[in-house]
């Protein structure tokens, strides 16, 4: 139960994180380029890898004595 607890965690932990940053680049694009940039789909990328990492290291250290 902790491992999808954590993993849910980081799921919207990197979602939001994905959405500032997301916000950031689009600030810092327009302030140099003076045009809109980004990458699209951003904040469900990094929510995936986020969600995917955690889990990946709590059944790694799971198998661990």
């Amino acid at each position: 139960m902790k491992t999808l607890g954590w993993t849910l965690v980081a799921l919207v932990c990197g979602f939001i994180g994905g959405i500032m940053l997301s916000e950031v680049i689009g600030i810092v694009g327009y302030l140099v380029f003076h045009q809109a940039i980004g990458i699209k789909y951003l904040p469900v990328y990094l929510a995936v890898l986020s969600g995917g990492v955690t889990l990946a290291a709590s059944l790694l250290t799971r198998r661990r004595p």
